[in-house]
């Protein structure tokens, strides 16, 4: 049975349980996994939650982060990255 007292949790927290620190670690771990893909698509579901996502790899890979997409799309602007359109951004 798993104790009540565990100070040190096996698994990452959910993307909305994650302080803002840690999501934009998860977005720049994800950033950085896939140097090849050129293309990534963000979205957000306008209630906090945001995805951004490999776009037009196969197979596409994707991530929730709590931040919104205009968040997303301003930390990728600022680290490299061209908007393509509002939700595509492409590394330079």
């Amino acid at each position: 049975m798993p104790s009540l007292n565990n100070t040190e949790p096996t698994t990452p927290a959910a993307p909305n349980d994650m302080t803002i620190a840690e999501c934009y670690d998860r977005l720049e771990t994800f950033l950085n996994k896939y140097p090849e893909i050129k293309q990534f698509k963000v979205e957000d579901d306008r209630h906090g939650m945001g995805l951004i996502s490999t776009f037009q790899s196969s197979p596409v890979h994707a991530i929730n982060v709590r931040l919104n997409q205009r968040v997303i799309r301003n930390f990728m602007l600022n680290n490299g990255f061209e908007a393509e359109n509002e939700e595509i951004l492409s590394r330079k």
